[in-house]
């Protein structure tokens, strides 16, 4: 008995043991419990903190893109327009809250870009903006701010359309009559508010990639749209607004210098005319072999006829001070303006079957051309100071590089572009410098409501430019060239006849690409 409870004690002291250590254990547990507790919610906390500040910093990175993209956006368009890249694209970031210099922010611009796709590429701007944010709870990380960084590249697009009508409310805006099919390697932009203001009547098919119109359209007959024309869509501003027209320089009518007249007629051989203002004018008349006009001042008017073999002016201001023409060419006369600077006060006016080579300049009293006349303009800019350029009869018109810009001066009021006749007429805009793409340019102060032009032509002319009208009418019959491109941007725009017209949009020639561009984001 003694051997068995002696036994039995150590089990018993065991159970005693673990029962005095127990609650000891337990507390033990609880202190690991509370411990791990602790230490998993400063885990957390520190993931809360982490996505706040995350989330905090991807809204400025956010914000700061959608600035860096205006600017981007801001710059391609200044340099378009030839204004200033980098203040453009300065005034639309701080306009965004994202001034350089001010709060640790530096937007950058380049143009070029300075990498990229589009690095070294003077088509395109790339904007950069960075700037250090804040942080709150990761400051006791040691991060009191983060630097954010955006970057954007815009560059240049094509244009969606040539056509272009923007009377705000004129029924018939764009209109299309008679036998026509006219094909138009781009869109239709129609911005009349009008029920009918597309129209079309007829017969024939009118294709475009695209047609857009603000109010509505009609079709009669069996004339066709294709596509069907979108209606009610948002008015489209004048695509060109930002151009800048050239100078127009005055002009003053000088004194004459000898109160009586100069004549040559018969069969001279030679005939050199000094410079000198008349004041009954200058009459070339006869059979004359060679007329030579040493260049200078003259007046007041000169009249050619007769059989002129040769006719030669040098630069200089040729003038009539009444209202009369400047010069009269007629008869057939072989008539060449030399290079240099000309200014006409008068219309300059060419009748009969001659060959005459015309030179850039400002032209008071516009041009006027009749007859079989075969007329080349010379590359440059024609200022057609009042007056307009009227052509009528079978003439030939030929001009590369040339742009005519129709306006009015005091003394010389407005005149339309008047091409009306069964003329061939092959003109073409230049292909890069200040007047690049534009053929025709009518200035925007023109009244509204003055004069229509009419750009007409026979089935072998061509029209390679744009036709700016913006404050008149515009009535159109022509082409583009096969490898051309032709814009028709005109407060009301009609094409009326029997016709098979091509509107191409080839802009290979052009330095910088479509004369009408829209931005776009490329990076």
């Amino acid at each position: 008995m003694s051997q068995s409870h002696a036994s039995q004690r150590p089990s018993s002291d065991k159970a005693s043991r673990r029962a005095l250590e127990l609650p000891k254990i337990r507390k033990r547990a609880r202190g690991q419990v509370l411990l791990l507790a602790a230490m998993s919610m400063v885990v957390m906390i520190g993931f809360v903190a982490l996505a706040t500040d995350v989330g905090l910093l991807w809204n400025a990175r956010r914000q700061m893109q959608t600035a860096t993209d205006a600017a981007a956006i801001a710059g391609i368009s200044a340099f378009r327009s030839g204004a200033s890249i980098s203040a453009a694209a300065n005034n639309v970031a701080s306009l965004n809250g994202f001034t350089n210099g001010t709060k640790g922010a530096t937007v950058t611009v380049n143009n070029p870009p300075s990498s990229g796709l589009y690095s070294s590429n003077a088509n395109y701007v790339e904007v950069i903006i960075a700037q250090p944010e804040p942080t709150y709870f990761l400051r006791v990380l040691g991060y009191s701010s983060m630097n954010v960084k955006t970057r954007a590249v815009s560059g240049a697009i094509n244009g969606p359309a040539c056509i272009y009508a923007l009377d705000p409310s004129a029924s018939q805006a764009i209109s299309f009559t008679g036998n026509i099919n006219i094909t138009a390697q781009c869109g239709l932009i129609d911005n009349s508010s009008s029920s009918t203001a597309l129209y079309g009547s007829g017969n024939g098919t009118v294709t475009a990639s695209s047609m857009g119109v603000a109010g509505n359209y009609s079709a009669s007959g069996n004339l066709r749209f294709a596509p069907t024309p979108q209606i009610n869509i948002a008015p489209a501003p004048d695509p060109l607004a930002a151009r800048q027209g050239p100078t127009v320089v005055s002009a003053s009518a000088a004194s004459v210098t000898n109160s009586g007249s100069y004549s040559a007629s018969g069969n001279n051989e030679i005939v050199t005319i000094p410079p000198a203002v008349y004041g009954s004018g200058i009459s070339i008349t006869g059979n004359n072999a060679a007329v030579n006009f040493s260049g200078g001042t003259y007046g007041n008017n000169i009249s050619i006829s007769g059989n002129v073999a040769s006719a030669t002016f040098n630069p200089g201001q040729y003038q009539h001070t009444g209202t009369g023409d400047s010069i009269d060419i007629s008869g057939n006369a072989v008539t060449t303006f030399k290079p240099g600077a000309y200014t006409f006060l008068g219309a300059l006016r060419i009748s009969g079957n001659n060959t005459v080579t015309l030179q850039p300049g400002n032209y008071f009293g516009g041009i006027a051309i009749t007859g079989n006349a075969n007329v080349t303009f010379s590359p440059g800019t024609y200022i057609l100071a009042g007056g307009g350029l009227s052509v009528t009869g079978n003439s030939t018109l030929t001009g590369t590089g040339v742009t005519f810009y129709d306006t009015a001066v005091s003394g010389y009021p407005y005149g339309p572009i008047n091409l009306t006749g069964n003329e061939t007429a092959n003109l073409s805009a230049p292909t890069s410098g200040a007047m690049e793409g534009m053929l025709f340019f009518q200035d925007r102060t023109i009244a509204s409501g003055s004069a229509a032009s009419s750009v007409v032509g026979n089935s072998a002319t061509t029209f390679d430019g744009v036709l700016y009208f913006p404050t008149t009418a515009l009535n159109f019959t022509g082409n583009s060239s096969g490898s051309g491109y032709t814009f028709l941007i005109a407060d009301t725009v009609t094409i009326t006849g029997n016709a098979s017209l091509s509107l191409g949009n080839n802009y290979s020639s052009l330095t910088d690409g479509s004369p009408i561009q829209s931005s776009s984001l490329y990076e």
